[in-house]
């Protein structure tokens, strides 16, 4: 298989990873409430990236190209970016999941690739692509659609949870990209700091509110699977992403985010029986629209 091939292969894999995530959220619902079970999947994936940076620094000294900003300046970057990409946007998933179902959830959610290309031109000074504004303004359409057109109904708090995760989720991504190169920090670094900070900050704010949700009801076998892919998939998807980025040039891995909720939504079908709507269809074909818009670079070549 070619350089391109193998990094193509690694970003399917970590995208339908991500998908399936929705899902297996669905069943450990059936035993856990959401947002401890945020936390048990970062401490599985935390020990997992532990082993993997482990591994991939064995022998290696750290390159750092050029001097680095105060060590308060970069620790403070790294937990701005920790918070947005760990705790806010795993809890916010985890209830979104709980209040209108992996489906729903995943293609909401994923709106995060659509607002990253918005919010780039303002955090990194990026020209704002007329296919962004474009994408943009389709994905709201289709989540609307994907609301049915009735906010005030039983699934708002779900969607607004969903459009939470969506925009924490996307300042991950921009703040990654501002800071990381600048501040030297490896992926897989970010990436445990994403685990600790749910584990140690939403887990301590639990403990502290609420350390009966840590108990739960009546353990079923598929709700423990789910959780033990919840922290395969959190840590295996991280070195599979950073593995395929390194092969893979971001204009043809950016297709992969469509990736994320045809899975979930074919997989809610199979192992959950739920099928969306078809206003809820239309709207989620809107949001793959607007998502493929704002991140694949389209080029239309001139004839005549």
């Amino acid at each position: 298989m070619s350089r391109f091939g193998r990094g193509e292969l690694f970003a399917a894999l970590a995208a339908i990873g991500y998908g399936s995530a929705y899902v297996a959220t669905a069943f450990a619902l059936r035993s856990f409430e959401p947002l401890p079970v945020a936390v048990y999947r970062t401490l599985l994936a935390g020990a997992g990236l532990l082993v993997v940076l482990w591994l991939a620094r064995r022998g290696r000294p750290a390159a750092v190209a050029g001097p680095l900003p105060r060590p308060l300046v970069r620790a403070t970057h790294l937990a701005i970016i920790a918070l947005c990409g760990g705790p806010i946007f795993l809890g916010a998933m985890n209830l979104a999941v709980a209040g209108v179902g992996p489906t729903i959830a995943s293609f909401v959610a994923g709106l995060y690739a659509v607002l990253a290309a918005v919010l780039a031109p303002f955090l990194l000074r990026e020209r704002l692509r007329p296919a962004a504004l474009v994408g943009f303004l389709a994905a709201l359409l289709g989540t609307a659609l994907l609301a049915q057109l009735d906010f005030g109904g039983p699934g708002t708090g779900g969607i607004g949870w969903g459009l939470v995760a969506a925009v924490s989720f996307a300042l991950f991504l921009v703040l990654s990209r501002k800071w990381s190169r600048a501040d030297a920090f490896d992926p897989l670094v970010v990436a445990l700091a994403n685990m600790v900070a749910t584990a140690v900050g939403l887990g301590g704010l639990l403990l502290l509110l609420d350390p009966g949700s840590f108990q739960p009801g009546d353990i079923v076998p598929e709700a423990v699977v789910a959780v033990a892919w919840l922290g395969l998939v959190a840590g295996g998807g991280q070195a599979l992403a950073v593995m395929a980025v390194r092969l893979v040039p971001a204009s043809r891995s950016s297709a992969f985010l469509l990736l994320n909720p045809i899975a979930a939504t074919l997989l809610s079908v199979v192992l959950l029986g739920q099928a969306p709507t078809a206003l809820q269809a239309v709207g989620g074909l809107l949001v793959l629209a607007g998502i493929a818009a704002a991140t694949i670079p389209f080029r239309f070549r001139r004839f005549g």
